[in-house]
């Protein structure tokens, strides 16, 4: 599992509770560890479904899973974003953004497909657009792009949230 904050855990209680979460979507599952903590963190019936492109990491995700007793609960999906997406079918309670910032203005009108008024998105990795990680990060033109959209989008209200620079948006 990829070491992430432990101090950013409970949020994902507080959050599946909210939203009274039946099903979670990460974009970009990289080893796995959000999505063990979404899907421990929402309780046993809710299903997580975490897209990854990388084949190493989502086979390290999914043989973690499996060693947690999580594999009934969470699906790796492979692929892309931005080729994964367009197939999904119904609604999420939640969903991260977690993997390429480049692809995220694409995103847009499946977030509005797949949530419904209740719903929540995170969005990680805004870092380039204020000049995080040394600012040499390609992709600060899309970002902008993303959040400028995101913003404007009527269908969302949304919060960046300082220091960790990450955005919360509720489906409206």
């Amino acid at each position: 599992m990829f070491p992430s904050d432990p101090l950013q855990a409970p949020l994902w209680t507080v959050i599946a509770s909210l939203t009274h979460a039946e099903r979670m979507l990460e974009v970009g599952c990289g080893h796995g560890y959000t999505a063990a903590v979404m899907a421990s963190a929402a309780g046993p019936e809710c299903r997580v479904d975490t897209i990854e492109e990388d084949r190493d990491h989502a086979d390290l995700a999914e043989q973690a899973f499996e060693q947690r007793g999580l594999s009934k609960c969470i699906r790796v999906l492979r692929g892309r974003g931005q080729n994964v997406l367009p197939r999904l079918k119904g609604h999420y309670e939640v969903v991260f953004l977690d993997g390429d910032w480049r692809e995220y203005p694409r995103y847009i009108p499946h977030l509005v497909r797949l949530t419904r008024p209740g719903s929540i998105v995170i969005t990680a990795n805004l870092n380039p657009l204020f000049g995080g990680w040394g600012g040499k990060l390609p992709g600060k033109p899309a970002i902008l792009s993303y959040m400028t959209r995101l913003v404007r989008d009527p269908h969302f209200r949304t919060y960046l949230v300082p220091g960790e620079w990450h955005s919360i948006s509720v489906r409206v």
